[in-house]
C-alpha cells in the first residue's frame, strides 16, 4: 500500500501557477520531451504527442507572456538495457517479434496512439503502470478494438500492477519500443519512473 499514498502524495501538487517566458523551449511529441529534459529545460510548452491529448490539450495556441497559466509537472520513465540507458516520456514495451499480440508494457501516459492502452495511468503519479498481454491472435483483435475507448480492461489475461520499479521479462527475446520507436531486442529491461522530472505547460 505504501505506493498508493506516494500516488496521493505526488498528485497534491502536480499543479501549479507559472508566468511563460517569451524563449519557452516547445516540444510536439514525446521524443522532444526528452531532448530538452536532457539539455537542461526544467519547463517547457507542450502542443503535440500522446502526453498532451492524454492531458487534455486542445491546440488552442500561444498562451500570451505575462499572464499567469497553469503549469503540469510530469513523471518520466526510465529504462536500462545491459549497459545501456534511455529514457521515455510515454511508453516502454517489449514484444515477441513473431507475435505482437504478446506484450509488456511500462507506461506513462493513459492515451497512446489515440487509445487507452492503460486508461488508469497518470503521468504524474509517481508511479508507471505494467500492463502485459498474454493473449491469443484473436482476444488481441478484440482488445485492440475496444482499447479505443479503454473497454479492453478489465480482461482475465491482461495483468496491470503499478510501480516504482519493475523488470521487464519477455520471456525469450523481443523488440523494445520507447516512445514509437525501435531501440533494440533484448529478453528483459529494468524501467523505473522520476516522478515530476519536466514541467509542461499545453499550448
Amino acid at each position: 500500500m505504501p505506493e498508493l499514498n506516494n500516488k496521493a502524495d505526488y498528485l497534491k501538487n502536480w499543479q501549479f501557477l507559472t508566468r511563460i517566458s517569451p524563449t519557452l523551449k516547445v516540444a510536439s511529441n514525446e521524443r522532444e520531451i526528452i531532448a530538452l529534459y536532457e539539455s537542461g529545460e526544467s519547463l517547457i510548452g507542450l502542443q503535440g504527442g500522446d502526453l498532451y491529448e492524454s492531458l487534455g490539450g486542445r491546440g488552442a495556441g500561444e498562451i500570451q507572456s505575462d499572464k499567469d497559466t497553469v503549469g503540469l509537472k510530469l513523471d518520466l520513465g526510465q529504462v536500462v538495457i545491459g549497459q545501456s540507458s534511455y529514457l521515455f516520456a510515454s511508453y516502454c514495451k517489449i514484444s515477441k517479434p513473431l507475435k505482437p499480440w504478446s506484450t509488456i508494457w511500462a507506461i506513462n501516459s493513459p492515451i497512446i496512439g489515440h487509445r487507452r492502452i492503460s486508461p488508469k495511468s497518470h503521468p504524474a503519479d509517481g508511479l508507471l503502470d505494467i500492463v502485459e498481454f498474454s493473449l491469443s491472435f484473436r482476444q488481441s483483435l478484440k482488445a485492440y478494438k475496444r482499447s479505443t475507448s479503454g473497454d479492453h480492461l478489465p480482461h482475465p489475461h491482461i495483468k496491470t500492477s503499478k510501480k516504482r520499479t519493475y523488470t521487464i521479462n519477455a520471456r525469450g527475446t523481443g523488440r523494445v519500443v520507447i516512445d514509437g520507436k525501435k531501440i533494440t531486442y533484448s529478453k528483459e529491461a529494468s524501467v523505473s519512473v522520476i516522478p515530476h522530472a519536466i514541467a509542461v505547460v499545453l499550448l
